[in-house]
């Protein structure tokens, strides 16, 4: 098992320090800033600083943030090759001031298909692949962790979940470093008193057998979609929601260990778009 892999399942979370450049940066928070002025014009109800189906919205702006390699390689180690995109979302939080009673507050939660630990390390049913675009300060806001949280069942009272916790830990990330956390990770974001706004994507994969929360039948994934079965991409189609393999997969008889029938299958995936590609 390699070093990270390791680190990863003992801790709940994995950096991946570097992961996008200034070059990269630049144009997704561009993007976050123009859909925040459309959400303020005359027939907008609230300004919103939060978007969804990002891929919808900007395929080719996102689409590398989806499908980067560094993060698909390793979260197929952790579950296999089942990862599909939950849902992508380019945010912001705007800033509060100092001496905002809520400036201190926390928000501590498990995220999206997870589920109080057992004590014992589970495989996770989604994973948070989380960039920011600035660094992380005490003013911009550091994200907390109660690392192994994904194993121990802490629990919170909701007086709790708004306050620091005593086993916390404060990230400082670099503009452009990647987190991957483990769905039954505890963590929270810091208010953002900076003055400025905190830029950030969510990259939200789960196990191609759930369902998702965007959408992919609009006409920028549907011609993500044909565009991968074109190419014999397998890897990008269960990405959008089309898992050709998954019944045969998900039905194998498991008689050998999960990490070698995976190889087999990442190798036939990879062998189907060399293929594709040669002919």
């Amino acid at each position: 098992m390699n070093d990270r892999l390791e680190s990863y399942q003992r801790d709940g979370f994995t950096v991946f320090a570097g992961a996008y450049d200034e070059s990269q940066m630049q144009p997704w928070r561009d993007e976050q800033d123009r859909l925040e002025s459309v959400s303020t014009g005359p027939h907008a109800p609230n300004r919103s600083w939060w978007f969804g189906n990002m891929l919808e919205r900007a395929p080719h702006l996102m689409w590398p943030a989806v499908a980067n390699p560094l993060v698909l390689d390793f979260a197929e180690q952790i579950v296999g090759p089942f990862v599909q995109l939950d849902n992508l979302t380019l945010a912001a939080f705007p800033p509060k001031d100092k001496d905002d009673p809520t400036a201190k507050n926390c928000a501590w939660h498990r995220d999206r298909w997870g589920h109080m630990p057992s004590g014992h390390y589970q495989r996770p049913m989604s994973l948070n692949a989380i960039c920011y675009l600035q660094d992380l300060t005490d003013e911009s806001g550091p994200l907390r962790v109660i690392r192994s949280s994904h194993i121990n069942p802490v629990a919170m009272t909701e007086e709790e979940r708004a306050q620091p916790h005593p086993d916390e830990e404060l990230l400082y990330l670099k503009a452009g470093d990647l987190v991957l956390t483990h769905s039954c990770l505890l963590h929270s974001g810091t208010p953002n008193t900076s003055g400025k706004k905190r830029y950030f994507f969510s990259v939200y994969y789960n196990i191609s057998w759930l369902k998702y929360t965007d959408t992919f039948d609009g006409p920028n994934c549907r011609q993500l979609i044909g565009w991968a079965r074109e190419h014999n991409d397998h890897r990008a189609l269960r990405l959008l929601g089309q898992d050709d393999h998954l019944q045969l997969r998900a039905n194998s008889g498991f008689q050998e260990p999960d990490e070698a029938r995976w190889a087999q299958w990442q190798q036939a995936d990879r062998d189907a778009l060399a293929e594709e590609s040669a002919a």
